[in-house]
């Protein structure tokens, strides 16, 4: 530039000069002659540039120190400056390094119209960045006086603590006072550090002012994992007067900040059509049996289950699914249709009682005793059957609800039916028969067994009915754990129930623990000595001699030549197929005492895997 406006005063003052003088290129002195002046360009007119930034966007970046490589793209668009001034980079908003400007394009100390260069950034993450959800910069370069355009970044970061919430109404309109809206709140762990364990809860400003447990007191959650509860809503005479109602939830514990508020909308609707004698579609909702169907529909349940015959096991509905409810309101009751589902799952809190859940959904208690089994422990869910209060389902056993006369038995299997190494998996098979003459009612059947679990398990899917000899299946696995292995053999002891019954014997099985052990070589290298300081090499093969894999797992020798301890052989995750071997040495140094003997004896055991140890194995090295 600098040079440009030198031009222009040195051509003026020629053109003065001439001028003045008469001489050739001046004008007549009775004329007087300007120069022209030519336009200054402004830098921003000389120079370009294009600044962009990249980083891995593959990467979860959620751990304290962990870096985030930030890489700046400069392009040069265009460079037309005259000088040869230095093009000073300079950042503003990060801090990268960049390389020197004669290792540039064709290697000069100026950035020419063209080149390109990458500048980078190492950025260790705090827990700041961690705790905000991001790492945000707006960065600019500034070359020649010049600043590029302002690129934006922004990092994702998982903290490691955070929760999520997500809620869902069932049923998602309304039409009458007194019908129950079921709010399903799934609390996500979206961190990257496990959360609890701890009481989680919810605070639903729709249902209750204050806030209510979600999960048992002891609850965890792993990341990205899931925690799930329920609470219900009746709907107010008032919230006949509104368009529609609408909750706002947040989700708190485990030492996680609150969630975000969620809210859903629950419209209001007219009342359904459909009188009685008609035939009606259904689409079934969560929990809900073809039984429970027809009496919310007043219709005979025996007709509605020769109803569908598309179904191949009427018992087993799922959500979403279309049947057909045949005359409805034959049985003289009232006729309740969709919206409002037949059946809630309720997930029991502190103080329930059956009375007290099925007062407030309108259930008959000893028949929500019966559809759940008897199982009433607080924050498990259950199945709540509307409008069957007045059923007056007599309960005659305190622990065990009035049934048909069927009565279930169970058959266990193990396999394998034996076991040789810590963490070998067993798996348990379960079959449930039912003994009786009367069909049993839909129910989620379950499995007692204190081997796989405290409590009992589901086995089958859900709303499963069992005709007379009948049976459903199911399956659980069982860890060996090192206990096990000190033991000849273990097992398990199984009880069934399910459909208001229960089975009258327990089932058993024993798994044997293979007693076979390892089997170990030794062999030194050399076999004879003949100074002190000399290396002794003892290479050692250990050889799955069982039936079984082993492992993964560490496999290890003790041999009292080497040294008090066991020393590690094979890598800490080894896996030992049946035959199969791992091998390994270690050194023994002869020392001045063994020149005194005429031969020294290692004593070397291998084990590992869950196998018995092997025999002891000496080899003697003679002195020569």
């Amino acid at each position: 530039m600098k040079k440009l406006t030198y031009s222009l005063i040195l051509s003026a003052v020629i053109a003065i000069i001439l001028i003045s003088c008469g001489l050739p290129g001046g004008a007549a002195e009775s004329q007087t002659v300007l120069p022209v002046a030519q336009a200054t360009q402004s830098l921003s007119d000389l120079v370009s540039i294009n600044l962009s930034v990249e980083y891995d966007t593959s990467v979860q970046y959620s751990t304290v120190g962990q870096v985030v490589a930030f890489k700046y793209k400069v392009n040069i668009l265009k460079n037309d400056l005259t000088s040869d001034a230095p093009p000073n980079i300079i950042f503003s908003g990060a801090s990268p390094v960049c390389p020197a400007v004669n290792t540039i394009g064709n290697g000069n100390d100026r950035l020419e119209t063209g080149e390109t260069f990458d500048c980078t950034l190492d950025y260790a993450l705090t827990e700041t960045d961690l705790n905000n959800g991001s790492v945000s910069a707006n960065v600019t370069v500034n070359i020649y006086t010049v600043n590029s355009n302002t690129v934006s970044v922004n990092v994702p970061t998982i903290p490691p603590r955070a929760l999520t919430l997500t809620v869902s109404a069932n049923p998602t309109n309304y039409y009458q006072t007194g019908q129950t809206i079921v709010f399903t709140y799934t609390l996500k762990n979206s961190g990257s550090a496990q959360l609890g364990p701890a009481q989680f809860a919810v605070t639903d400003t729709l249902i209750n002012a204050a806030a209510f447990n979600c999960g048992n007191a002891d609850a965890t959650i792993a990341p990205g994992a899931n925690l799930t509860c329920t609470a219900n809503y009746l709907v107010t005479q008032e919230d006949l007067s509104k368009a529609s109602i609408a909750n706002n939830a947040t989700a708190s514990g485990g030492g996680a900040n609150p969630s975000q508020a969620v809210s859903v909308s629950v419209n209001k609707t007219t009342p359904p059509t459909g009188g009685t004698g008609t035939n009606v579609q259904h689409t079934v909702r969560n929990g809900e049996w073809l039984w429970q169907i027809a009496r919310c529909y007043a219709a005979d349940p025996v007709k509605t289950v020769e109803a569908n015959p598309q179904l191949s096991n009427a018992a087993q509905l799922k959500e979403g699914m279309i049947v057909t409810v045949p005359n409805v309101g034959s049985t003289g009751k009232t006729v309740h249709a969709p919206p409002e589902p037949c059946v809630t799952l309720y997930t029991v809190k502190s103080g329930d009682t059956w009375s007290s859940i099925a007062s407030a959904h309108g259930a008959d208690p000893g028949f929500t005793q019966y559809v759940n089994d008897n199982l009433l422990a607080v924050g498990s869910q259950i199945k709540v059957p509307h409008y069957t209060a007045g059923m007056n389902f007599v309960v005659t056993n305190p622990t065990t609800p009035s049934a048909p006369t069927g009565t279930l038995s169970v058959v266990v299997s193990a396999n394998p039916a034996m076991y040789s190494n810590v963490g070998q998996t067993i798996t348990f098979s379960y079959t449930i028969r039912n003994n009786g003459t009367f069909v049993l009612e839909p129910d989620q059947y379950r499995i007692t067994d204190k081997l796989i679990a405290a409590d009992p398990f589901a086995c089958g899917v859900p709303n499963t009915s069992l005709a007379p000899s009948a049976t459903v299946t199911c399956s659980a696995n069982y860890l060996i754990t090192q206990d096990d292995m000190s033991k000849p053999s273990i097992s398990n002891s199984a009880t069934a129930s399910g459909g208001g019954t229960f089975s009258s014997q327990a089932a058993s099985t024993s798994i044997i623990r293979n007693a076979t052990p390892l089997s170990l070589n030794a062999i030194p290298n050399p076999a004879t000595y003949n100074q002190a300081g000399q290396t002794i090499a003892f290479t050692y093969i250990i050889t799955n001699s069982t039936s079984s894999t082993l492992g993964p797992a560490q496999f290890t020798i003790t041999d009292s030549l080497i040294g008090a301890a066991a020393f590690n052989c094979g890598d800490a995750n080894t896996t030992l197929a049946p035959s199969a071997t791992v091998t390994c040495t270690a050194n023994y140094v002869i020392t001045q005492d063994d020149m005194g003997k005429t031969s020294i004896a290692n004593n070397a055991v291998a084990s590992g895997g869950g196998a018995a140890p092997s025999q002891p194995v000496s080899k003697t090295i003679t002195k020569q």
